[in-house]
């Protein structure tokens, strides 16, 4: 990595403490959370205060920082209920707060000075100027529109001397940077507020005025109409060119996802940082890494507006759906020494025989039969595991408490 660039820090998702543990051993510089208010993924998950706590407390002891998710639209009436909820913050030892109501950061200035400031991408942060006015106002961080393009993201780097944050993978919205209003009026639900029903991944059908029981697909793919769909973001591939421009930060979208989503592309972008600072990061590396993503669950993946020239891949959305060429199957429970092998938490059916793909951190991932498993109840011999068993993979030897195991689909 050249002299004059940092490597920036990694920031990802977590929606519970469990989670955040996962983040912390796959390798985050940072995770983002948030509460059971005021934040934008607020309707299931979350960390109490008292949870808060612990997670910043274990975070701290692996040098990984915590910020706070405090991005939702704030109306009136919430005023008060807001102030009540940051003095409750004053004595936990987060170490930044996302936001993007401009009432929220005002409140926070007074009631939280010595915390720093982070604004979130629903502000929609286009230009160096806007940049520049949010520095004014004591702001460390921002994380600039997806909507940006790759040559203004370095205009921006050059013409302003705050920390910018650029996200690099996850769900992409239909809607300007998240500004969406079709969760709220087709249920009432609204996602400014944390609580988007995702009605852009439903079916839609045509319907006849006068004919309100007929129902005409609009053909698309096999699968059904998804006319407001979007692929997911992925610039793994353009990674090393937001390094080189100056990027302070990346950030991995996913606050709804599971430990095996986070720890899973956690995994790849500390290993694509570490390549890059090694000058080690290659195309082979990159398709490597991208095989690694596809065992996760996924839409299409594009490099979204920051780098594509031909916008036709953002506007099509035929054959957009989900990707599931591994299933996620279980997580570390504990050690049985007597049938030497983890005993697994079920996530997903199983069987004997079947190729197990187990990753850990910091390590490649590993390749076993399953042999034989027995019931962690009573020692009775499995030839199918079911979700919530807890099964003992048999003769596989200690594990990392912190492995993910996947079967190819």
């Amino acid at each position: 990595m050249p002299d004059n660039k940092k490597k920036p820090e990694l920031l990802v998702p977590a929606n519970n403490l469990n989670i955040l543990k996962y983040a912390v051993n796959y390798g985050a510089d940072a995770v983002y959370v948030g509460g059971k208010e005021f934040n934008l993924r607020s309707i299931r998950g979350n960390f109490t205060f008292e949870e808060l706590k612990k997670g910043v407390s274990y975070a701290h002891q692996y040098g990984v920082k915590v910020y706070f998710t405090l991005n939702s639209i704030v109306s009136d009436h919430e005023l008060t209920g807001l102030k009540k909820y940051l003095k409750e913050l004053r004595n936990i030892d987060i170490d930044g707060i996302i936001l993007a109501d401009f009432g929220t950061l005002k409140l926070v200035n007074e009631i939280l000075p010595e915390k720093n400031v982070h604004i979130s991408t629903q502000v929609n942060l286009n230009n160096s100027a806007a940049i520049n006015f949010f520095k004014e106002l004591g702001v460390k961080r921002v994380n600039i529109a997806r909507e940006v393009s790759f040559s203004d993201l370095k205009s921006i780097i050059r013409k302003t001397d705050i920390e910018v944050e650029v996200f690099v993978h996850g769900a992409l919205c239909i809607s300007y940077s998240g500004r969406c209003m079709l969760s709220k009026y087709m249920t009432g639900r609204d996602s400014n507020k944390g609580k988007c029903a995702h009605s852009c991944r439903w079916k839609y059908y045509l319907m006849e005025e006068e004919r309100p029981n007929m129902f005409f697909p609009v053909l698309q793919d096999r699968r059904g109409t998804y006319i407001y769909n979007s692929r997911d973001l992925c610039l793994l591939g353009k990674l090393k060119e937001l390094v080189d421009a100056g990027v302070d930060a990346i950030k991995i979208e996913g606050r709804m996802k599971t430990e095996n989503y986070v720890s899973l592309t956690t995994w790849v972008y500390r290993r694509a940082l570490d390549w890059i600072e090694k000058d080690k990061f290659d195309k082979e590396k990159i398709s490597y890494l991208i095989s690694e993503l596809d065992k996760c669950s996924h839409r299409n993946f594009t490099e979204g507006f920051m780098f594509l020239k031909d916008r036709e891949e953002l506007e099509n959305n035929d054959n957009v759906g989900y990707i599931k060429k591994y299933r996620f199957v279980g997580v570390y429970h504990n050690y049985n020494e007597k049938y030497d092998g983890p005993v697994i938490k079920v996530k997903n059916q199983f069987y004997t025989g079947e190729i197990m793909d187990i990753l850990a951190p910091g390590k490649e991932p590993r390749k076993v039969k399953i042999k034989k498993m027995v019931s962690d109840f009573d020692d009775s011999e499995k030839k199918c595991a079911n979700p919530n068993d807890l099964i003992i993979l048999c003769g596989l030897g200690e594990v990392d408490p912190f492995s993910l195991f996947r079967i190819k689909s």
